[in-house]
């Protein structure tokens, strides 16, 4: 009866082990996500006691796998300079694999406050979400 139940736990022992090499986790390394200024336009004045700045930039992701992120798109608007950072309702959040995006921007500002002669595009990039 003790040998039976050795057999039985022995061969349990070897059925239920694991093979370490099934057990790892394959990390997959993308490729960076491009992007494209279509257009940067900034109208310092619009006739009509404003300014306005519209941009357009496409956003292209090479890999062959979904991928989500937010862009992040800094400028500098005489001397001050910011970033428009996305979120996960932003537009271009999700790009499928293989796939591109645009994102667009347009906003018009009363000179009310005061007038920005100069906006610059800075920087462009888009930060994916592990």
């Amino acid at each position: 009866m003790q040998r039976v139940f050795f057999i039985v736990s022995l061969f349990l022992i070897i059925a239920c082990s694991s093979d370490n090499e099934s057990d790892k986790v394959e990390e997959v390394v993308l490729e960076p996500i491009t992007s494209d200024v279509l257009y940067f336009i900034y109208t310092a004045d619009t006739g009509n006691n404003s300014s306005k700045l519209e941009y357009q930039i496409k956003f292209i992701n090479p890999n062959n796998q979904d991928i989500n992120g937010f862009a992040r798109i800094t400028t500098n608007a005489d001397g001050l300079v910011s970033s428009l950072i996305g979120s996960d309702k932003s537009q271009c959040y999700f790009i499928a694999k293989n796939d591109e995006c645009i994102f667009t921007f347009e906003a018009e500002d009363s000179h009310d406050l005061g007038k920005v002669n100069n906006i610059e595009l800075v920087s462009v990039e888009y930060n994916l979400i592990q």
